[in-house]
Formats: C-alpha cells, structure tokens, sequence
C-alpha cells in the first residue's frame, strides 16, 4: 500500500511541474581573449544570462580568440541576449553556428 501511494505522489509531483522548453545549442565565438581573466569574464557575463551553461571552450583559429558552446532555455533566452552580455563587457562575439540540441 505504501508503494502505490508513492507512486502516486511521485506522478502527482511530476504532473506538476511545467514541461520544460527545448534545449538549444549555439557556437559562440568571442575575440580579445588575451588572459585567463578575459575566459572568466566572458564566461561569467554569459552564465548571467538566465538558463544559460557553457557546454564546452575551443581555442579559435587566431591567437585570442576563442569559441563557446553555449546552450540555453529558449523560453528564458536568446543568443541576442547572450551576445549582448558578452558585448556589455567589452568583447567583441558572433554566433559562428547553430547547433542541434
């Protein structure tokens, strides 16, 4: 008995939570890159954007340059709103490439 009513809570809880919003992934390429500060700060500034997580780093082509795979809610955000938190300080940042969530 303890079992059933369990289960039942648990659907209970999940039937409540809201579905959630498709996961999109973009490639965000960032220049100036010229510290291990300058990584942090562009990380930081993109990780403010709410539902917003840094998949992975790759060292761009040209010294100082860097790409980020970014991926987010997009409910909640949009790669303007990350481009532009990346700009706010300072950084120069383009969508390279839309990725498959």
């Amino acid at each position: 008995m303890k079992t059933i009513q369990l289960a039942i809570a648990a659907l209970g809880i999940l039937a409540a939570v809201p579905a959630s919003a498709d996961e999109q992934r973009i490639n965000v390429g960032v220049g100036e890159l010229t510290c291990p500060s300058c990584s942090f700060t562009v990380a930081a500034a993109m990780r403010g954007v709410p539902s917003v997580q840094i998949i992975d780093f790759q060292e761009g082509r040209a010294w100082g340059d860097g790409i980020y795979v970014v991926a987010y809610d997009d409910q909640v955000a949009n790669p303007d709103m990350i481009i532009d938190a990346v700009l706010a300080n300072g950084y120069p940042a383009e969508v390279l490439q839309s990725g498959d969530s």
